[in-house]
């Protein structure tokens, strides 16, 4: 169900960044990378979800594939916002930097869940876990390219006006 959801938001993703590009060659090399991050993402999620896992190679080939995916959130961690539009894209920078180290992690227990030939059922859900915020990271990222802000309870987004009060409530700055 959720990678469904990210396939759809990679697709809107992809529609934007193909209609979005102007004349500036920062922004419109920026937004190639993110296309080919995206492209790459859905064809990533593509292989591992046609992984038969009742094949003989199924744990190599998913464990082969997460390695991948790490490596190409690394690139994604990796792209640099231009200067001109770091305002534009808030946080993009910090949330793809998180997917990264959460695919890194995910990737790795992964290995560790099926080290030996066993299983391990709790750092299957640590990886599992991982892997799930790394993807809501890339949700994020996809939601914030679109100029929107996501909607979600564990995100909170403070205007100029406002500042936080840390003993529980917000106030408005003086």
């Amino acid at each position: 169900m959720l990678n469904r959801k990210i396939l759809w938001m990679i697709c809107g993703m992809l529609l934007l960044l193909l209609t979005g590009c102007g004349e500036d060659q920062t922004l419109t090399d920026f937004h190639d990378q993110m296309d080919t991050f995206y492209q790459s993402l859905s064809d990533s999620v593509n292989v591992l979800e046609s992984i038969d896992p009742s094949s003989d190679t199924a744990v190599d080939d998913m464990l082969a594939q997460l390695d991948e995916m790490a490596v190409l959130f690394q690139q994604l961690a990796d792209i640099q916002i231009p200067e001109d539009y770091r305002d534009q894209f808030d946080n993009v920078e910090r949330f793809s930097d998180e997917a990264s180290d959460y695919m890194t992690e995910a990737a790795s227990l992964y290995h560790e869940v099926y080290a030996d030939g066993g299983y391990d059922d709790v750092v299957a859900e640590a990886a599992r876990e991982n892997y799930n915020r790394a993807m809501k990271r890339i949700n994020y990222i996809a939601i914030l390219l679109q100029g929107r802000l996501p909607d979600d309870e564990n995100i909170m987004f403070l205007t100029e006006e406002e500042t936080v009060d840390w003993n529980g409530g917000e106030t408005a700055a003086e």
